[in-house]
């Protein structure tokens, strides 16, 4: 795609979600349940993939036409997620109470006053563009996201300039491991969600709804290598239509001096956490994405992998 046609559609998208945002965000998120059913009925290879997941995940604890109502509500909340976004474009110290409200705080006090830097565990979970945001700006604290870009360039630059508007920075996860350290030994904030699928060569094979799934094991290498404290915070959407921004206590780590060992067991730990939020509120989760997909290994892989389980069942 050539610069300036980059450009014009880039310029299109930021006017377009601008006059969206003059639109009052109660009065835009009520078309979430009409647009969410019309693309349940319409996308079937989401839907299908919803379906499945859920079916992974709850299979053992509830019917298929519960299942099949959660997609559905599902559905509904993601739509919902994305008619937030130009009321991001308006949110502030003055307007912030009517979009979250917190809870939890001191967990977040006792992480920073640990000195070694704070490492955000959350998911795709409630509205967690505007999660991020707003606690940026509540509590004066830049965040350093990581994130995969989206593959469209133009709508990646207007969500980045979004994602940036109450201080925070956003870092592409794969170009910027070498800035991590750095980070950290600032006493800063990155925040990671740890619940998309991962390549081979990225990720753990650790259990997440009782099943195997590949976790990317970025999070617990950062925080045994740094010292850093790993701090779970989620969102999920209250009924009078704010989200409910939790802070947990500091994850007490695995440290037994056998590193592969161990980062295998944080993982775990980490996706446990994770469930235990997914689980409150099923329904605003991402389950639009293919989370269980295990992809295959590479026998050299394969091998390696095997060596560390022998080398970890001696220990």
């Amino acid at each position: 795609m050539s610069k300036s046609k980059e450009d014009l559609q880039y310029s299109i998208i930021k006017k377009f979600l601008k006059a969206l945002a003059i639109v009052p965000r109660e009065l835009l998120v009520c078309l979430a349940v009409p647009l969410g059913r019309i693309w349940y009925i319409l996308d079937r290879y989401h839907r299908d993939i919803a379906f499945d997941n859920m079916l992974k995940a709850f299979s053992n604890e509830i019917d298929k036409d519960r299942i099949c109502h959660m997609v559905k509500a599902n559905f509904v909340q993601l739509v919902r997620v994305a008619l937030e976004i130009p009321s991001l474009l308006k949110l502030s110290k003055d307007n912030i109470d009517s979009y979250v409200i917190f809870s939890g705080q001191s967990h977040l006090e006792e992480a920073l006053l640990r000195g070694k830097g704070v490492l955000f565990l959350s998911a795709h979970l409630g509205n967690w563009e505007l999660a991020t945001l707003a606690t940026a700006l509540k509590f004066d604290l830049p965040i350093n996201a990581l994130v995969r870009p989206l593959d469209f360039s133009p709508m990646d630059k207007v969500l980045t300039e979004i994602r940036s508007r109450t201080g925070n920075k956003v870092l592409d996860k794969d170009k910027s491991a070498n800035l991590i350290r750095q980070i950290l030994s600032k006493n800063q904030v990155i925040g990671i969600m740890l619940d998309q699928n991962a390549s081979w060569y990225e990720g753990v094979y650790v259990p997440f709804f009782n099943r195997i799934t590949c976790t990317n094991k970025g999070l617990a290498m950062f925080a045994m290598r740094y010292g850093a404290t790993v701090l779970p915070v989620f969102n999920i959407r209250q009924k009078d239509g704010r989200y409910k921004i939790m802070f947990e206590p500091p994850v007490s780590l695995v440290r037994s001096g056998n590193i592969s060992r161990d980062i295998v067991k944080n993982t775990t730990l980490f996706n446990t956490i994770i469930e235990k939020y997914v689980r409150m509120a099923p329904d605003n989760w991402f389950w639009v994405h293919r989370r269980w997909r295990i992809k295959d290994i590479p026998e050299k892989a394969k091998r390696k992998e095997e060596k560390r389980k022998k080398e970890n069942s001696i220990l």
